[in-house]
């Protein structure tokens, strides 16, 4: 039960691929950024074969750049939350969250952002709870 309900929210949550020529290269890193971020059997796994599925014209090293960038921005990101919620003592640090993010990695957009953020303070509260 738990594997079918894992597919339904992958496949409802799943962003479209972004049409590079038209959006450009942060589509692109949001996407690596999306898939990286995915639930279900594909959480935290690399994406060089996910994301070469959808653009097949980048290259191996191409495509390993932005798992690397993709799983580095969740870390950092990740890690902020947890200093952040022990500093704050679970407060309210959202727009200090946001701001430093986005500090280091300007290319990150709103969708991705928001999963992010709730990903890092659920486990930060599961952590000091």
């Amino acid at each position: 039960m738990n594997n079918i309900l894992n597919r339904v929210l992958t496949f409802l949550l799943r962003r479209r691929k972004p049409n590079l020529e038209k959006e450009g290269e942060e589509a692109l890193l949001n996407y690596a950024l999306h898939l990286a971020q995915e639930w279900g059997n594909d959480w935290m796994k690399p994406i060089q074969g996910r994301l070469g599925k959808s653009y097949p014209d980048l290259s191996p090293r191409e495509l390993d750049l932005l798992n690397d960038l993709a799983q580095e921005a969740m870390r950092y990101s990740y890690d902020l939350a947890f200093r952040l919620y022990e500093k704050t003592s679970g407060g309210s640090f959202v727009e200090e969250w946001k701001e430093t993010c986005l500090s280091k990695y300007a290319w990150i957009d709103e969708k991705n952002l928001n999963q992010l953020y709730s990903t890092g303070r659920y486990y930060a509260m599961r952590e000091f709870g």
